[in-house]
């Protein structure tokens, strides 16, 4: 792709996440949360404790078994460098795309009557889950802002780091998303 089309795609707003009231919720969902263990894990997590620490809420962790094995030191890392209690996090071992991590979230606080979400994920993913919250969640939600100092990587970095793969696949299931919102 060319590199000024790059530049006009990353100026694109994706980012649609706003101020969570503190009061507001009663579960954080953190989809995909699992399924890439590298710095978007990172900055997902970072910003579900910021949360939970505003408020003592559940925190459904969407990670579809893609990486079983470091769910140990994801634990850890929770419990003691995220300060999360450890019986406060629920594990959808489930889902392997975004919308199966909101289908399958919705299902799981429909059973513990929760209708209230917060939704914690990297600015690049918040309209796409917005997108898919808006057509699956049948309570209220708030979308996260992510604050700048928790990003580990804003979206025009990705260009320009050459990893815009990524970036163009989430603009591109944006578009289906909404093509395909009543269905």
């Amino acid at each position: 792709m060319p590199y000024k089309k790059q530049i006009t795609i990353a100026k694109i707003p994706l980012k649609v996440g706003g101020v969570v009231p503190d009061n507001f919720g009663d579960v954080i969902i953190v989809p995909g949360g699992g399924c890439n263990p590298g710095r978007g894990t990172e900055e997902r997590l970072n910003l579900a404790s910021a949360l939970y620490q505003m408020k003592k809420r559940t925190i459904i962790l969407s990670e579809g078994t893609c990486y079983p094995h470091e769910r140990a030191g994801f634990v850890e890392r929770m419990t003691s460098e995220w300060k999360i209690d450890l019986e406060d996090i629920i594990w959808d071992t489930l889902s392997y795309s975004t919308e199966e991590n909101i289908i399958n979230s919705k299902k799981i606080c429909a059973d513990l009557g929760i209708k209230n979400a917060v939704v914690a994920t990297s600015p690049y993913h918040q309209m796409r889950c917005s997108i898919l919250m808006y057509k699956h969640w049948q309570g209220d939600f708030k979308m996260a802002k992510m604050p700048k100092t928790m990003l580990e990587m804003d979206k025009e970095t990705v260009y320009f780091n050459g990893k815009g793969q990524t970036l163009t696949e989430e603009y591109l299931k944006v578009f289906y998303e909404l093509i395909f919102f009543f269905s």
